[in-house]
């Protein structure tokens, strides 16, 4: 596999390899990035992830250094450029270019690391394995720390396919996501074989695991799907609002109403719960609540006037207003009253990076600046994983993103709820592509867990999804409206392998890949002493 991609070319086209030499790798770069973006919603053409990454591996397999970073530069920045942006709707005008060029360095990184383990391996077998290994560790490096962002994520593709996402309960997103890019690596190498010898005898090795893995992922899938239809479920009757607001909008009286009015149409199905979005009562509303803000007073007696389990995102201060100013801090929470008194509050713990919070405003102030003026919020991460007890179910509540991280998510299994609920906030992007590709990641978080997930969105997509990945309802984007369904209730009791040991597949092929890359590193060095001392 060590010969440049000269060879390669002129074994396709001998009489055009000249010019094809020059551009043929820029072509498939280019194709790869329109198959990413194909793959992923919107469009969603899930099946092209399962070949959209071909082009771009065999570039991987047969070019040279220079044209490998190049090509990866290429297909990182115009799939990202078209996948996100939506980010352009952000107040600042760096957020674009900053959230391409930071998932253009992973898909950079993740290229290097495939090429140099390509360059080391002569196995058939072993050189698919760990140079899948080796793409899907940085697949999850992007998922961790301050900086996580799951986004592009090509298992995540796959959200519809309710038969492969059973996977999912046992080792996450990864299984998934193993499969596929091993499917594109394999093909990827099947091609390459083929071309290059003569007469052609690719190794059928590969085209044996791959089929065996698939085979094991549709026997699963097709068991846990029987299952569900056998299953009952305890429900619950939740009555949701997506209210479709700017809620930093001066109009807080306004918006008040319109939530006031939805959930009053809601009631007329007597539901057992109700929840408004993220950010639907915009202040801090348990310090004004208590200083008889009007506002806030409203809300209070409103839900008091329900009277029943009542959950909305607000914020909450911990401080004192003085001299005109806030001084303390800022949580980003959702709020829970039952029995007409507020119960309980989860702060969110996972904050969007830059969006909510930067960790190192000390270090670098001027970036501190920056995101001030953009608008940016100042909050302070939670702790504690928190279960709602409703008397009749419990239930956990993940904010805005939060609902996109399965290790995260995991946390709150301890407590044993038995309904996740996502209240988020993305009407701010004004863009369908946004909202689908943040409900794609969503739905591997209940087969994960095997609990419903109720997605309660300012904008949408405010759904309801059962524990294996089923969407039971949802309300169209966009628009005010009501939502009332029949929530299943998870067994609060039942735990799967993965909520038992969270992402351990992804952690294990990254010691894995760091003992390959230190073993083949010192390797070298070795033999370059070795030569050197021979001469």
């Amino acid at each position: 596999m060590g010969s440049s991609s000269e060879n390669f070319t002129s074994s396709i086209f001998p009489h055009k390899a000249k010019f094809l030499n020059k551009f043929l790798w820029i072509f498939l770069s280019l194709f790869s990035a329109l198959l990413l973006n194909l793959s992923f919603p919107y469009p969603g053409y899930s099946l092209l992830a399962w070949i959209s990454l071909v082009p771009f591996f065999v570039i991987l397999f047969t070019e040279k250094l220079k044209r490998v970073t190049l090509s990866a530069l290429i297909t990182g920045a115009l799939f990202n450029v078209v996948y996100l942006d939506w980010m352009k709707e952000y107040k600042h005008v760096a957020t674009l270019p900053g959230g391409v060029f930071a998932e253009m360095l992973f898909f950079l990184f993740a290229a290097l690391l495939f090429w140099f383990l390509s360059r080391n391996l002569k196995s058939t077998w072993l050189r698919a394995f760990v140079c899948t290994a080796g793409w899907f560790v940085i697949d999850y490096l992007k998922t961790i720390g301050f900086l996580g962002f799951p986004w592009g994520i090509i298992g995540y593709s796959q959200y519809r396919n309710l038969l492969l996402i059973q996977n999912a309960s046992v080792l996450g997103l990864w299984g998934i996501d193993f499969i596929i890019l091993y499917c594109n690596v394999t093909i990827a190498l099947l091609i390459v074989e083929i071309i290059r010898s003569s007469p052609p005898k690719p190794s059928p090795i590969n085209l044996y695991i791959l089929g065996g893995f698939l085979l094991l992922a549709v026997v699963f899938g097709v068991i846990k799907l029987g299952e569900e239809k056998k299953r009952e479920f305890r429900s619950v009757r939740a009555g949701v609002v997506q209210a479709n607001f700017d809620p930093w909008s001066p109009q807080v009286e306004e918006n008040l109403s319109k939530e006031f009015n939805l959930t009053m149409k809601a009631l007329e199905y007597d539901p057992d719960l109700i929840v408004w979005s993220e950010s639907s009562v915009p202040f801090p509303y348990e310090y004004y609540l208590k200083r008889g803000n009007t506002h806030a007073v409203k809300v209070h007696n409103f839900i008091r006037y329900v009277n029943r389990p009542f959950l909305f995102g607000s914020i909450e201060f911990d401080g004192e207003y003085e001299n005109g100013e806030f001084r303390g801090d800022f949580y980003n929470v959702a709020i829970f009253y039952n029995q007409g008194a507020l119960k309980t509050i989860y702060r969110k713990i996972h904050l969007v990076p830059f969006g909510e919070w930067f960790p190192f405003d000390r270090l670098f102030p001027f970036v501190d600046r920056v995101l001030e003026a953009a608008g940016a919020g100042d909050f302070r991460p939670g702790k504690e994983y928190v279960v709602f007890d409703a008397g009749e179910f419990s239930f956990s509540v993940l904010i805005c993103f939060e609902d996109v991280f399965g290790n995260l998510t995991r946390g709150f299994i301890p407590g044993k709820p038995e309904l996740f609920i996502n209240v988020t906030n993305d009407a701010w992007t004004g863009s369908e592509k946004a909202e689908v590709q943040h409900f794609s990641l969503s739905v591997f978080r209940t087969v994960e867990t095997r609990r419903s997930l109720l997605r309660v969105a300012n904008g949408g997509v405010t759904a309801c999804i059962n524990p294996y990945g089923r969407v039971i309802d949802m309300l169209p984007l966009f628009t005010s409206d009501y939502l009332v369904c029949d929530v299943p209730l998870g067994d609060k009791d039942d735990k799967t392998f993965y909520t038992r040991f969270g992402d351990i597949f992804p952690q294990i092929a990254a010691i894995v890949i760091c003992v390959f890359f230190l073993v083949t590193v010192v390797k070298k060095v070795i033999d370059r002493m070795k030569k050197k001392n021979n001469m």
